[in-house]
Parts: structure tokens; C-alpha cells; sequence
């Protein structure tokens, strides 16, 4: 039965280069190591297809995209992965060899496509076909390095694009034209994934640890959804207005290019007053950190932890610290009221463990349901 959702390629650059002019033995050894580092974030809800070579076929059915920008967080977790594993086998290895020596060209690029496609079983295994497969794999050979010099990139069509709806962070991305007899030409977009890495290594790590004081209990539960969905109900102010207890409604500010990560706010109204929850640690699908402003200027560390479980699951761990200022008055006054609202924080915070369960059941029954029908 045909489907429809995204396609997703990660293909190695230097593959062929790597192997044929390098020692067989350690060159297999590299590239075993990279592909591990590959397959461990290729997580549902994106589902692995096979192997290629030097290539990685996978895809995500549109009725289990989480949120829009998770095709886009996804494929930086990928190859924040890859390129990690990669710059630590070059900054351990003392082997003089021409693989080790070589492996500095390696890098990895992706082929991101929405469209129609149909799943077949041939000989066991299940295959992806169709029409936009086919054209994914067409887009493989390209002239985006000569046209535009970037060598670890993302390619995402422009049907794509529109599936995902960020006009914002694509119109700040180099606009690519793939011609092919077969398809006419493809509009895609282009947009370099070197400056994301060199970001994701530089970033500070804030979170609340589990071994610091707390301002009061934690909130702790299983999901029966993978942290990428998990993560949705988190960070996506439409799913987490309809769980989070004690507030009226809440809005998304300081987005970047449209999409929520580093330094974006999350706005809780409650009543007249609002609660400004800033972004300081953003690592998909691990963990959050928001700085919750309270008075007199402190802040309060919040980290919303995401712990894969093996049945498919998600353990979800929210952790807040006590009240923080670089002002020390200020801080032990505001640390001296925690106790005259613990009590309500604590009631509002059972109650939203209580929801968000509640909610991501009704969710999966509703999914369950939608596809019964279809």
C-alpha cells in the first residue's frame, strides 16, 4: 500500500576514494565506526531501510512526524554523531597508515525528499519503491560541492521543505536546481552542516544534576513513545499547553528561523502574570534546560531529561534546582519564600505527570484509531 512521508539518504563522502586508497583492514575498521555512528541515531519514529554501500537509506511516515523541525534536528543529531566519532578517531589514532592518514576526507552528506512511496518484500527483505525513491536516489549525483563549495551538507527538496513548513530557515539556505531527464528539474535547498557541529561542540552544558539540591520533587514517569515523541510534548508549546497544570496558555518567542532550539522563550501565562522560561541547553533528544525567571532577578535551572527505555519506551525526568543569582541577598530571600509555594508547585507538577500521561495515551489510541480507518 502506498504511504507518504519523507526519504532520507546519509551518504558518506570519500567512500570509494577511502577504500581504494587505503589499507583494506583499517580502512574497514573507520568506516565500521562511522557507520555505528549512524545507525544509533537513525531512532524511531525514522525508520532504517538498509544499507547501500556507502549510503543509508531511511524514512518517517507523515502520521509519525512528531513536530515540523524534527527532520531537521534529526539529521544534525546524525551527523553531529558522525562527525564527533569522526574528529575522535583522528585526534586518538598514532597509526601512520594511509587509511588513518586519509580519514580526514572522509565526511557525510544527506538527501532529504517527501513524497508517495510503497513498501515490497523480495526475498525477505523489505524494500522501499516508487517514483520519489527513485528520484532521491538521483539527487545522489550532484553538482552541489562545485556549485556551492559545501562539502558536508544537507539537500532538501522542495516538496520536502513544504511538508516540514519552515519558509524562515529555508529562505536562509542556498537555493540548489538538480536537473535529470528523467524528473525535469528538482528545486532544492542547500544548507551547510559544518557551522552546526562546530556549534553543537562549542555549546555549554547546563543542566540540573541528579545529585544538587532541588527546589522541590522531581517529576518522573515512562512514556510508552520514543524520546524523539517524548521530546515533542516537551518542547512544542501546543502539545505542552495541553498537559503542563497551573497555567492558562503559553507561547514561543526567539525562534531561530523559525525553528525552537538555543535561545528561543517559552511564555507560561498565569492569569495577569507570565513566567519566562529561557532555552540555555538544547541537545535533541537527550535533554532541555530552560532558566526560569523568578524574583528579584534569580533563576531557576529546569532540565527535562529523555532516557531511552529498551521496550520502545521513554523515561522522562524534569529536575529543578534551587533559586540562583549572582546576587546573594537575592538569592537567599527568594530561597526563604520556596516554601510558602512548594506546596502548590508540587500539587500542579503531580497533576501534570498525571495529564501528559493521559495525554500521550489518548494520542496513541487516537493514531491507532486513524489508521484503522485509512
Amino acid at each position: 500500500m502506498a504511504q507518504k512521508g519523507f526519504l532520507l539518504i546519509a551518504d558518506i563522502t570519500g567512500y570509494t576514494m577511502f577504500l581504494t586508497s587505503s589499507e583494506l583492514e583499517h580502512a574497514q575498521g573507520v568506516l565500521d565506526g562511522l557507520f555505528k555512528s549512524i545507525f544509533a541515531e537513525i531512532r524511531a519514529p525514522i525508520v532504517l531501510s538498509n544499507l547501500q554501500g556507502d549510503a543509508v537509506l531511511a524514512y518517517l511516515p507523515d502520521t509519525d512526524l512528531p513536530q515540523r523541525q524534527f527532520p531537521l534536528d534529526a539529521i544534525e543529531r546524525v551527523y553531529c554523531s558522525f562527525a564527533n566519532t569522526l574528529a575522535a578517531m583522528r585526534l586518538n589514532t598514532t597509526c601512520t597508515c594511509n587509511a588513518c592518514r586519509n580519514m580526514g576526507q572522509l565526511d557525510l552528506k544527506f538527501f532529504l525528499h517527501h513524497g508517495t512511496y510503497a513498501m515490497q518484500t523480495l526475498a525477505g527483505r523489505t524494500e522501499l519503491q516508487g517514483a520519489e525513491v527513485i528520484r532521491l536516489h538521483r539527487l545522489m549525483k550532484n553538482s552541489v560541492t562545485k556549485a556551492t563549495g559545501i562539502k558536508a551538507y544537507a539537500l532538501v527538496t522542495e516538496q520536502a521543505a513544504d511538508a516540514i513548513g519552515l519558509p524562515e530557515f529555508f529562505a536562509d539556505t542556498v537555493r540548489h536546481v538538480e536537473p535529470s531527464s528523467e524528473f525535469g528539474d528538482t528545486v532544492c535547498f542547500v544548507y551547510d552542516l559544518a557551522p552546526v557541529f562546530a556549534a553543537w561542540r562549542g555549546a555549554r552544558r547546563i543542566a540540573v544534576r541528579h545529585d544538587e539540591p532541588l527546589a522541590f520533587e522531581i517529576m518522573e514517569c515512562e512514556l510508552p513513545v520514543p524520546p524523539a515523541v517524548a521530546w515533542s510534548y516537551v518542547t512544542d508549546v501546543a502539545r505542552k499547553v495541553r498537559w503542563q497544570q497551573g497555567i492558562d496558555g503559553m507561547t514561543m518567542t526567539g525562534l531561530a528561523r523559525g525553528r525552537v532550539g538555543l535561545g528561543a522563550t517559552q511564555h507560561c501565562a498565569h492569569g495577569k502574570e507570565t513566567t519566562v522560561h529561557d532555552v540555555v541547553d538544547w541537545r535533541p533528544f537527550d535533554y532541555v534546560t530552560y532558566h526560569i525567571h523568578t524574583p528579584l532577578g534569580t533563576v531557576v535551572r529546569e532540565t527535562a531529561e529523555f532516557t531511552p527505555l529498551d521496550n520502545g519506551g521513554t523515561r522522562l525526568v524534569l529536575r529543578c534546582a534551587r533559586p540562583q543569582s549572582d546576587n546573594q541577598v537575592a538569592q537567599t530571600v527568594v530561597r526563604m519564600m520556596m516554601p510558602m509555594i512548594r506546596g502548590k508547585l508540587v500539587r500542579d507538577r503531580r497533576a501534570s505527570k498525571v495529564a501528559l500521561m493521559e495525554l500521550v495515551a489518548d494520542d496513541l489510541k487516537a493514531a491507532a484509531s486513524a489508521q484503522q480507518s485509512a
